[in-house]
């Protein structure tokens, strides 16, 4: 297996995963690129590894880690891409706390939350 680092970077600059067509025989090596990204704690770089791959379960590890860290932003990234409705409301309330009304509305959205979208777009 090799680690794709050169690889995940020029992908990351073209940004575009939805047309992507990656053999999943590669996946492994991905992966592999993708836990030591995680290991060094370049969170941005794991992030759109994992979604090369689709492994929700380590996007959404990771976007918990940067709830942690309050590196909301990596957050957003990880939990949007992985679908997790959880971390998006939690996502949703840290931006709000924060003052960033966009993007907690941006979260709720995509959490599927029409409370608390409903609230925000009624009182600010």
């Amino acid at each position: 297996m090799e680690d794709l680092n050169l690889v995940v970077r020029e992908l990351i600059k073209k940004d575009n995963f939805e047309n992507m067509n990656i053999p999943e025989g590669l996946f492994p090596s991905f992966e592999k690129t993708g836990d030591n990204y995680l290991m060094k704690e370049q969170f941005l770089e794991a992030i759109y590894t994992f979604r090369i791959t689709k492994n929700n379960d380590k996007l959404s590890k990771i976007g918990f880690l940067c709830l942690e860290r309050n590196y909301l932003e990596f957050a957003f990234k990880a939990f949007s891409f992985s679908e997790h409705k959880e971390g998006l409301n939690k996502l949703g309330e840290d931006f709000l706390k924060e003052g960033e009304i966009k993007k907690s509305l941006s979260a709720f959205k995509l959490a599927d939350n029409k409370e608390m979208v409903e609230f925000i777009v009624k009182n600010f």
